[in-house]
């Protein structure tokens, strides 16, 4: 009787230190990704959208910058983690026309990078395809004039997984676009736009074909 008590108790504690060992790797070793503060880069992209593209690794660092005024501006924003996948972006201030962006982009990579995704709302656009995706929104730098464009005033963003991601295919393009959009919102700001952009809540999400 005391002996069957005896490997009970010591199967109970096997058991309850491979949980916490478990558990201990998981905080460890997979949440780096959690630690991050709740908006990342200046306050422009949410933790959770963050997540939706970068895979679970033990420690992850973010960081933006902010550069130029009027048409020189751009705004950076990165991602590393412990597994050497990155999430990064600019958004800058371009003369370029809404045709003339998504042409561009419809090319970019030539076939390998397949078919693009893309939706609009409220006169802003978004296209992914491949490991990136881009964001176009209407906006007269400060300083300047629309006629001054030779083309339109536009800030562009563009943001790419590098390495390995947590998502693929659709998903993968909809949470770029979704970070894209996010650090949009938040350069047409730190911009100084003088156009009055108004920007919805989210894009329209992208469907399946």
């Amino acid at each position: 009787m005391r002996k069957n008590i005896k490997i009970l108790v010591l199967g109970a504690a096997t058991l309850t230190l491979t949980i916490g060992g478990w558990f201990s790797y998981q905080e460890f070793f997979t949440n780096g990704l959690e630690n991050l503060p709740a908006k990342v880069c200046n306050e422009s992209a949410k933790r959770e959208t963050v997540i939706r593209v970068l895979p679970e690794t033990r420690s992850a660092e973010e960081g933006a910058d902010t550069n130029g005024v009027g048409y020189g501006f751009m705004f950076s924003c990165h991602i590393y983690t412990a597994g050497d996948s990155i999430l990064s972006g600019e958004a800058q201030i371009q003369d370029s026309s809404q045709k003339t962006w998504e042409n561009y982009y419809k090319s970019y990579g030539g076939k390998s990078g397949g078919t693009a995704e893309q939706t609009s709302s409220s006169g802003i656009y978004a296209l992914s395809r491949g490991n990136l995706a881009s964001v176009y929104a209407p906006c007269v730098p400060s300083g300047s004039k629309a006629g001054d464009a030779s083309q339109d005033y536009a800030l562009i963003s563009e943001v790419r997984v590098i390495g390995e991601s947590r998502a693929e295919g659709l998903d993968l393009h909809q949470a770029l676009t979704d970070f894209a959009y996010e650090l949009t919102r938040r350069a047409y700001a730190l911009g100084k736009c003088e156009n009055g952009q108004s920007f919805p809540d989210e894009l329209p999400r992208f469907k399946e074909d």
